[in-house]
């Protein structure tokens, strides 16, 4: 009959509207999947998952939750010279049990109406929400965070719908930001330190030895500079590590901001830098020390608008010379090692030359 035709026509109309609709979600899906494994760094995989998916899904809200019990993360972010965007929608804790409170002991996509008293720490600006979907982000069998994704429609993440779909998300974006942190970890392992942007140990530990056998062919003098920032262990347990990474910048920049182009500044390892000093005379040297010394004791550091914070250097300088007896690096470094124990020991805020023979006098500092 014609009216079943027409009935048959219409629904199989229908039935090839969604399958076309299925397959643009499907390809939408599968470049969103390209360009998150493609991604080139944490900052850009970052901007992806936070800006992109919200936009190519028709989201209200995405927001990332993840763990960073050793401030490692923030550490890495931190580097990044401009605002971002994105980064109000990235939240961190430092407690598993932050993440896994959303998830059953199945640890499967969470699909429900959104509610204030449940998801506000995850929507920190929800204000259109209605539905959200927070996805377990998994790797070796331990929460690495939380994706959540708010939706201004009430059906749109429903507790019976499947979550297949979610759990391939979750894993192919667990797996990303595993790599991603992998990544950002081994350029650490290279040449330059990511919290300060000055050189590392290992760039240092190479130029030393350079300086070293130039100082030696060239039969001139060579100074090292041991920094060490006192009392700060005091700093990260008042005021927090993310204040610790501040102050250690910003002392980086001062020192940068006063070598010559011919020094060599490193950061040598937690609270400590190293500076190589080519060309330069004891005296010289010494007097070098002081003004760093008192350059980064008259810094004010503005924590909030009631905090300020200052900090103070202890310097050891050893000189290799004709008038010492320092002729490795092994030896130069263990000198100004020794010397700014000596520093600390006498008080800290000062600078201290390694006794190395009668004509290497103590200078008072």
């Amino acid at each position: 009959m014609p009216q079943d035709v027409d009935v048959l026509q219409s629904q199989l109309d229908n039935l090839l509207r969604i399958a076309k609709h299925n397959e643009q979600k499907q390809n939408n899906f599968q470049e969103y999947e390209l360009s998150l494994l493609n991604s080139t760094g944490l900052h850009q995989l970052l901007k992806i998952i936070l800006e992109q998916h919200r936009e190519r899904f028709n989201l209200s809200d995405v927001t990332l939750l993840l763990l960073d019990p050793e401030y490692e993360l923030r550490r890495l972010l931190d580097t990044s010279p401009s605002q971002l965007g994105w980064r109000k929608h990235l939240l961190f804790t430092e407690d598993t049990s932050t993440i896994s409170q959303y998830f059953s002991v199945l640890r499967k996509p969470k699909l429900a109406p959104y509610s204030q008293y449940s998801h506000q720490f995850l929507f920190p600006d929800a204000h259109v929400i209605q539905s959200v979907a927070i996805l377990p982000l998994i790797r070796n069998n331990h929460f690495i965070g939380a994706l959540n994704l708010g939706s201004r429609s009430p059906n749109r993440f429903q507790a019976d719908m499947g979550t297949q779909f979610l759990q391939h998300l979750a894993a192919v974006i667990s797996a990303c930001i595993d790599n991603a942190r992998l990544q950002e970890n081994i350029k650490r392992i290279g040449l330059l330190d990511p919290l300060t942007g000055i050189n590392n140990r290992r760039f240092f530990d190479q130029r030393v030895a350079e300086e070293v056998n130039l100082a030696t062919r060239q039969h001139s003098s060579l100074a090292c500079l041991f920094v060490d920032l006192d009392h700060f262990k005091k700093v990260n347990d008042n005021y927090g590590h993310q204040t610790g990474d501040a102050v250690l910048k910003k002392v980086a920049q001062g020192l940068a901001e006063i070598m010559r182009t011919s020094d060599v500044l490193a950061r040598y390892g937690g609270e400590e830098f190293v500076i190589l000093l080519a060309n330069t005379e004891q005296q010289a040297a010494y007097d070098i020390a002081e003004r760093i010394r008192k350059t980064i004791a008259d810094v004010v550091f503005h924590i909030d608008h009631n905090t300020r914070l200052s900090v103070t250097l202890s310097i050891g300088l050893a000189v290799m010379n004709k008038n010492t007896a320092i002729r490795t690096a092994e030896q130069l470094l263990h000198h100004a090692d020794k010397a700014v124990y000596e520093a600390k020991v006498a008080g800290r805020n000062q600078v201290k030359l390694a006794k190395m023979t009668e004509t290497s006098t103590l200078m008072k500092s």
